[in-house]
């Protein structure tokens, strides 16, 4: 049953030329690694042989341990020496002790660590594979193995058993091993027979896996280009990139039929698009769209979110305050009650306490310095006062977190207020199990996307009253729709908005070059030697950025009092030169270095060490962490594959175990992007910015990252990169409707 190819010759090479030389080892260390191209430098030992050589080519999924014969040209490089240029490969089973021992002390069998890998092999050599597999009960015999291990190493290789069969049938067809674990987990025995039947079902159902790996795989299953099925899944592929990448609620038409006959290279989609509306798979909306009539296209869900949203918003709008003050007194009441909690409010503010206290639903924004903290806190006292009880909560931790410390009350995350349940894959707190109170005030809600808002309005009871705070000049919400934005533009929500910049709050550069660059100006650049809370550095090159970067955060911040823990670094992209993925690769080697006895594990192209700082990418409401969440890598456990992260929220720390195989869902985040940074405040914020980031750089993204910093701002790249974010104001207008279906023009 084992999937392993058989071992071939060793190290062969061909004086003429005429095919592929090979080579055949163990892999010893995995040097890089993408995710999105396989692209792979790796060092592989052969048999018999002390000096290893690198391997440099197109992996799926390099493993530590395991068995390669790599087929390809030999270079010669000027400083690292002889190299293989690897054309193909192919995983073979390990036939030495030394290659078996590697293997099995890789994590690859469940229960089996380095340690016991080494009894193993100690105690049957070559022959441990066929021990495990045809008589494991012979593994009693090596010390530190009993029954209760021995049943986790024999389920473990059963289920390796399936694994590799699947492995073997996906490898032959693209796909990566690291996939056809989490297609093992989700079809169990039926992958293959799935897979076979209708390969774009991978793109709906595993993670990680979009429709473009499933068009490889299609293809090479033999799905013609112009088949029904892969017209229709890559119209719904084009839709939901337009709403997971660019936060579109829909597409027109014209849109979704140019970019998905250009990504499938066929000329007519138009069958499959009202195929899939008749089969109720997209939903079709006449709108009209810059001047002209067009057809506003849908997912079913995102529909019925806009449309419900739109619907409880106005239906909250519609009811009248339960017991609303006495607006005769009203003002000499507020003044009283302001007074006594000794709120020194300008009239702006006042007003905007007194918009909230007497509307079903209103806004309060505002940018930098304008007093948004205070007015909350007014807010909450003076609603206390009117004896109503009062929750408070944010879209991410570290932001529930701050608004719990500024105003002195518990305050959650929303999806922790609104009590995730795993078994029902659902909030147990809806229009059926309301929340329990009488007001809700969210902060940073201009993150909120239209889904999540969607979930938290129908838990709000029909009588509360519901406050949004938040800076709506800042970048809109990472998933659909540009709520806080849309809610303001209706003009049927109550908005107040502060616009002064108290004096104490101007004399921060932070705050001044945040409303500089909102008004389109040019910050001031000052060098740190002017000691000034906003500092700039000059590099020209990206390459010349990561290294000041790392000069920064490593050397002369600490030299200054600000610990590691104190610096976050943000940038616009993950890639290139200056963006996040290198750059947590430069900060992990030297904030956290290897070290001997300290852990550390590699998955997924990324090596994580106990001590990283590591952000959770996409959510995981079985774990209840939340994408965009930090954390630091508190244990690792080679033998039970499993990694701790302790995350930090506003009711204090939690530590979320992590499998090996579920790795891709961390990321290092020593640095990262601009966009996960949001609602997020720290200490210092050191910003990499790069003429290579063009496509992104703009007003809002200058403004948001700024605006992060607390203490201290450091900005460092080339002066025309912050002049091109500064000069290109962002086309924030998303393709959504809720405006106008607030506006009742729908």
């Amino acid at each position: 049953m084992c999937a392993f190819k058989p071992a071939s010759p060793l190290i062969r090479e061909t004086p003429d030329n005429s095919s592929l030389d090979s080579l055949e080892g163990v892999i010893e260390r995995v040097t890089f690694h993408n995710d999105e191209n396989g692209y792979t430098v790796a060092r592989l030992l052969p048999p018999d042989s002390r000096d290893v050589i690198t391997i440099l080519g197109n992996f799926t999924n390099p493993v530590v341990g395991e068995s390669l014969i790599c087929y390809g040209t030999w270079i010669r490089h000027a400083q690292w020496g002889k190299q293989m240029q690897v054309s193909r490969y192919e995983v073979v089973r390990p036939a030495t002790a030394f290659a078996i021992e590697k293997y099995l002390g890789s994590g690859m069998v469940k229960g089996v660590g380095p340690v016991t890998a080494k009894r193993i092999v100690k105690k049957y050599g070559a022959e441990s594979l066929d021990i495990i597999e045809l008589h494991p009960q012979k593994l009693l015999n090596v010390q530190g193995i009993g029954e209760k291990t021995l049943a986790k190493i024999t389920k473990a290789w059963a289920d390796q058993r399936e694994v590799r069969n699947i492995m073997v049938f996906l490898q032959s067809h693209g796909v990566s091993p690291a996939y056809a674990v989490k297609i093992y987990k989700a079809y169990g025995g039926q992958a293959i027979e799935i897979v076979e039947r209708n390969p774009y079902q991978l793109a709906s159902d595993i993670w990680g896996i979009g429709f473009k790996s499933a068009d490889k795989i299609a293809r090479a299953l033999g799905i013609a280009e112009d088949d029904p099925r892969r017209i229709e899944a890559g119209v719904v592929y084009v839709l939901n990139e337009a709403v997971e990448s660019g936060g579109n609620a829909f597409l027109t038409e014209k849109e979704l039929t140019a970019k998905s006959s250009e990504i499938l290279g066929v000329e007519d989609v138009g069958g499959a698009i009202l195929n899939l509306a008749i089969t109720g798979r997209l939903v079709l909306e006449e709108a009209a769209f810059l001047g002209e009539t067009e057809t506003a296209i849908y997912t079913p869900s995102l529909h019925k979110t806009e449309t419900g949203l739109a619907e409880r918003i106005q239906k909250l709008l519609a009811t009248p305050l339960k017991q609303p003050p006495d607006a005769a007194k009203f003002d000499a009441w507020l003044s009283a009650l302001l007074d006594k909690h000794g709120f020194p409010l300008s009239e702006q503010q006042r007003e905007s306490v007194k918009t909230a206290l007497l509307s079903r639903f209103s806004v309060l924004t505002g940018g930098p310095g304008t007093g948004k903290t205070t007015t909350t806190n007014a807010l909450v006292a003076a609603f206390e006062a009117l004896k109503k009880d009062v929750l408070l909560a944010s879209p991410t931790g570290r932001a529930a977190k701050r608004l719990a410390e500024v105003t002195g009350r518990e305050a959650k995350t929303v999806h922790r207020l609104l009590e995730f349940d795993p078994e029902q894959r659902g909030f147990k707190r809806n229009a059926d199990l309301p929340l329990e109170c009488d007001v809700l005030i969210v902060d940073e809600s201009s993150m909120l996307d239209m889904v999540l808002t969607y979930s938290l309005l129908k838990a709000v009871p029909d009588e509360a009253q519901v406050v949004f705070v938040g800076d709506v000049d800042q970048l809109p919400s990472v998933g659909p729709g540009n709520v806080l934005r849309d809610l303001i533009g209706s003009g049927s929500v109550p908005v107040a908005r502060l616009t002064q910049v108290f004096r104490q709050a101007a004399e921060s550069l932070i705050i001044t070059n945040a409303h500089a660059i909102n008004a389109g100006r040019m910050p001031s650049l000052p060098p740190p030697s002017e000691n000034k809370d906003c500092a700039y550095l000059k590099a020209e090159e990206a390459e010349d950025v990561a290294e000041m970067v790392v000069a920064v955060v490593a050397r002369s911040l600490p030299k200054r009092g600000y610990a590691p823990a104190d610096i976050q670094v943000l940038t616009p992209m993950q890639r290139g030169s200056a963006g996040a993925a290198h750059l947590n690769t430069r900060l992990q080697e030297v904030l956290n270095p290897a070290r001997p006895g300290t852990e550390e594990v590699q998955r997924a192209g990324r090596l994580f060490r106990v001590g990283d700082r590591v952000m959770q990418i996409v959510n995981n409401y079985d774990k209840a962490v939340y994408n965009g969440d930090i954390g630091m890598v508190a244990a690792i456990d080679p033998q039970e594959e499993t990694l701790a992260v302790a995350f930090q929220d506003a009711q204090g720390i939690t530590e979320v175990f992590y499998e090996f195989s579920e790795l891709d869902e961390l990321t290092l985040a020593f640095a990262c992007s601009i966009h996960k940074s949001q609602g997020s405040e720290y200490p210092v914020v050191v910003l990499a910015l790069h003429t290579q980031h063009y496509m992104l750089l703009q007003r809002n993204l200058l403004y948001t990252a700024l605006t992060r910093a607390k203490k201290l701002a450091v900005l460092i790249g080339p002066q025309r990169a912050i002049a091109m974010a500064v000069k290109k104001q962002s086309d924030i207008g998303r393709h959504t409707r809720l405006k106008e279906r607030l506006q009742g023009l729908l």
